[in-house]
């Protein structure tokens, strides 16, 4: 298992959205299933998309020692991207004034009405791969594993990318009644930290991308 990949899939992790929707799963009718119809969306959806991009990098012959120029091109781009990303969300921070707290309904709220629209949420909010997600599935594919580990390591790389929906969601299952006041601390710490963490992680992973994709076409 590249040790890359988790370390990339940990950064990647960091997705403020997704922790408030299962916080808010916490509450209302259908807890249980309405928390593991979202977990599980979730997870198959970035497990699909990941064996997608494993056989779109491949077809493209962009990964490995064997095809390092185009390789070491899409790390640096994806790095590139990451640091403007960074950049932006820094720029764009809420004014001091402004309030997390929000009146009536949110739109994540009105989704979690129904097991159905759960599981919907879930493929929205994971349906576009974050830049860190695919660098570390080309981390994946570059390790040149054969097929079958390629899908586990992903598998694992999953595992490790949604451990901040994977907790609340086992904490909600097993004491759904001592769960909602602790998963509302945390929720509203992401609320006042949140951006800070995502940035920390944006520039923290597009540096190492960016620095990987110059090693490699460099040598």
């Amino acid at each position: 298992m590249p040790s890359q990949a988790l370390a990339l899939a940990f950064a990647a992790s960091i997705y403020p959205p997704a922790v408030a929707a299962v916080i808010a799963l916490g509450q209302g009718a259908q807890l249980r299933s309405r928390v593991f119809a979202f977990v599980v969306a979730a997870a198959l959806t970035t497990y699909a998309i990941g064996v997608l991009l494993l056989f779109v990098l491949v077809e493209l012959g962009a990964t490995g020692s064997k095809h390092r120029t185009p390789s070491a091109a899409i790390d640096l781009a994806l790095g590139v991207l990451l640091i403007g990303l960074a950049i932006r969300l820094r720029r764009k921070r809420p004014e001091p004034g402004d309030s997390p707290a929000k009146s009536g309904p949110s739109k994540i709220d009105r989704y979690l009405q129904s097991r159905r629209l759960a599981f919907v949420l879930g493929i929205t909010l994971y349906i576009l791969p974050s830049p860190i997600y695919m660098g570390a599935v080309k981390a994946v594919a570059d390790a040149n594993l054969s097929t079958s580990s390629e899908l586990l390591a992903l598998a694992a790389t999953v595992a490790v990318m949604l451990w901040m929906v994977e907790l609340p969601m086992l904490i909600l299952l097993i004491v759904p009644t001592r769960a909602e006041r602790a998963l509302d601390q945390i929720n509203r710490w992401f609320a006042r930290n949140g951006r800070t963490v995502a940035i920390v992680a944006s520039a923290g992973a597009g540096v190492y991308l960016a620095v990987k994709g110059i090693v490699d076409l460099i040598n």
